[in-house]
Order: structure tokens, then sequence, then C-alpha cells
């Protein structure tokens, strides 16, 4: 089973990538028997979705280049983590216009999110459910995560990929997190190829 851990943000200084980390430490220490990729955002060059209808329409589709990339590693993924911090009460634009490029991809593949902001990015990760599972088709795990970070991601995530001690209540929803999409990932999967 392949879970991609998408990092949601592009913007310099962010803090996406080491929560990304956190996750995929998190599975690996507990010894999850999938394999949790981390797909970054940040090497896909991807330009405004400006296509004229929604690629689901778009019959013998052809792409090339960073977006057919994009589309193979996560056509290729049974189940998704996205890692999204909250910019205006919603999701970045970058993963916004990532997940617009998506036909079929996600279709009856788990998505869990795992957000991040001064107030968890509780509004994100709320309208990213909605999101993903649109005209997606992704079904969205029940559990989430909402840390709570200041700017400066140092004090949160050490380099290891860890929680510094103050954040330690963090981890329990996490765990709870993958666990539960690594369930629902095994049993889409079945259910799609029976």
């Amino acid at each position: 089973m392949k879970i991609n851990i998408v990092v949601g943000s592009t913007r310099q200084a962010r803090g996406s990538d080491k929560v990304a980390k956190w996750v995929a430490t998190t599975a690996k220490n507990m010894g999850i028997e999938a394999d949790f990729t981390v797909v970054d955002l940040m090497d896909y060059k991807l330009e405004m979705f400006d296509g004229p209808m929604p690629p689901q329409g778009m019959k013998d589709r052809q792409e090339e280049g960073d977006l057919k990339q994009w589309l193979n590693v996560m056509g290729d993924a049974d189940g998704y983590v996205f890692v999204t911090p909250e910019y205006n009460h919603s999701i970045p634009a970058v993963l916004k216009n990532a997940i617009d490029y998506l036909d079929f991809q996600l279709m009856k593949k788990p998505s869990a999110i795992v957000s991040h902001g001064a107030i968890g990015g509780a509004r994100a990760n709320e309208h990213l459910r909605l999101i993903l599972n649109s005209n997606l088709g992704s079904v969205i795990i029940p559990e989430s995560v909402t840390l709570k970070a200041p700017v400066a991601f140092a004090e949160v995530i050490l380099d290891d990929g860890t929680l510094h001690g103050d954040y330690n209540k963090e981890q329990s929803p996490l765990e709870a997190l993958l666990g539960s999409i690594v369930w629902y990932t095994a049993a889409l999967h079945a259910a799609r190829n029976s």
C-alpha cells in the first residue's frame, strides 16, 4: 500500500514540509506496514489551471512534464495525507490549483488531513475536506489533526521529525489518524480490486 503525504505549501519559510516530516516519522516509528511517500508541491511547477473544462470531462487527455508527473504520482497512490496551512481561512492557492488538475486519481481512495496554523488550520481543514470529497470522490476519514503552531516551527518539530516536548499532546491524534488512514486504505483497496 502506498500513501502519499502531500506538502500543500510552497511558500518561503513554510512549515508544511516540517509537518509532513513529522507525519512520515510517526508512521515509521509506529511500524506501520505501508509505504508513506512525501510528495512536495514545490517539486512540480504547475501553471494556473485554465483548461476549457474540468479535467474529468477531458477525454483523451494528454499531459506532459511536471503535470504528467504530478498526475502519475497521485494516481499511483492508494491513500493520501494532505498537509495544509491555513491562508485567509482556507488552503493555499498552490494546493487548490494542484487539486484542480486531478481527474480520477483520488476516486474511491481515502484522504486524511493534517492542518496547522494559529488555530490549528481548522478552517483550512474543513475547506479541504469539502474539496476532496467533491467531484474527485475521495473518501475523507473521520479523524483529522489540527496542529496549533506558532510561526517558528523549530519550536514545534525537531530536526528528526519528532515533536518538541511542549507539543506531545498532539502526538496521539496523529497516531489515531495514521491508524485510520491505513485501515481505510486497505479496505478501499480491497473493495476496488474485488
